[in-house]
């Protein structure tokens, strides 16, 4: 993900604030799909669950090169239309 920081910086700078790591998700599947495919299938077990934890680790390891901060957990829905608790960004 790192080869890509411009380009997630500026997926960031268009996301309305706050925002979630799911909405993050869905917009850097979208733009990064074939990058996105090659880290899913790195993995057998529960792929989507190990990247999307990589993807959230990425956010908050780089929050001030982002220009993002936490702002706590919230519900809701992932890429499986089931809620579910992750990370809301500043």
């Amino acid at each position: 993900m790192s080869a890509n920081l411009v380009a997630i910086q500026r997926i960031i700078s268009q996301m309305s604030r706050p925002f979630d790591s799911h909405a993050f998700i869905q917009k850097f599947s979208r733009e990064f799909q074939a990058e996105y495919v090659q880290l899913l299938t790195a993995y057998e077990d529960e792929p989507f669950f190990k990247v999307h934890g990589q993807i959230g680790k990425f956010l908050s390891e780089n929050q001030i090169i982002l220009g993002i901060r936490q702002n706590g957990k919230v519900l809701s829905q992932n890429i499986f239309g089931e809620q579910s608790e992750n990370e809301q960004w500043l």
